[in-house]
């Protein structure tokens, strides 16, 4: 078998670690992020990147809202997220997820079939909600630490292991693959499908409301770090917290206290 550039380079990384894997319980822990001890250039970053949303990516994308119905802009976010389906199966195979790997299966092809291409999510009506999975989290559950905190030039809000993943997740993308066997498009396909996949995270950004939550924060890098972490470790923990990580769960019960033994009498 040939492999592609992109895939021949990562294909040893991930062969080392899923040996690596059998003796592994998963690590979940994110307070050497939560320390922040990358802060201050951390910091600069966030600003590189709010200049370059502001007079890049933000008018992209108001023009894309302008131009673009809210349905189409619906099924186009289907669309993008019908075509991630792969990678997330993937990722759960190489996590020993392998219930949640066949409802990936099962939702992508409902929604490729029914749901016309995946513009329309039939499958989540019929039980198969989206299961996100990505190498970051894959290398979390072989028992890789998260590192710092850290903020990626374009991308955003990261990690040490999430940041070293983003690369793979990027290039070694399942559909990519097969669309590139397929249909052999040109470059020019290629970087339109991936500047599409941007923009369309930017507008999801903006329609769920986090636009509005950033600008209106008296510190958005410490507003922007808070919700990141937070939002991953739910995701690491399969939208489960257990009890002592959820800041919301009910205090556990003290079982009731068992009343003392009567003593037996004297002779």
């Amino acid at each position: 078998m040939r492999f592609s550039p992109p895939l021949a380079l990562a294909a040893p990384l991930l062969l080392g670690l899923l040996l690596s894997a059998c003796a592994s319980s998963g690590s979940t822990d994110l307070a050497r992020a939560e320390a922040d001890p990358w802060e201050k250039s951390n910091r600069r970053v966030h600003a590189f990147n709010k200049g370059l949303d502001r007079w890049v990516m933000k008018p992209v994308t108001s023009g894309y809202r302008a131009v673009t119905p809210k349905p189409v802009r619906t099924a186009v976010t289907n669309a993008y997220g019908n075509y991630g389906e792969p990678a997330n199966f993937l990722n759960s195979m190489l996590q020993s997820k392998f219930a949640q790997a066949f409802r990936t299966l099962d939702r992508f092809l409902i929604n490729s079939t029914l749901g016309i291409a995946g513009v329309m999510d039939v499958a989540t009506n019929l039980g198969r909600p989206r299961e996100a999975e990505d190498f970051g989290q894959t290398l979390a559950r072989w028992g890789v630490k998260s590192g710092p905190y850290m903020v990626l030039p374009l991308f955003g809000p990261s990690t040490l292991r999430d940041g070293i993943m983003t690369p793979v997740d990027f290039f070694v993308d399942p559909a990519d693959f097969a669309r590139n066997a397929w249909l052999h498009p040109g470059w020019g396909v290629r970087i339109a499908v991936a500047g599409g996949r941007v923009i369309n995270f930017r507008n999801t950004l903006i329609e769920t409301g986090a636009d509005k939550l950033l600008a209106d924060s008296l510190d958005d890098y410490t507003l922007a770090k808070s919700a990141w972490l937070q939002r991953r470790r739910l995701q690491l923990f399969d939208g489960q917290l257990p009890a002592e990580e959820d800041p919301f769960a009910e205090p556990a019960e003290e079982p009731p206290a068992e009343p003392p033994k009567a003593e037996p009498p004297k002779p």
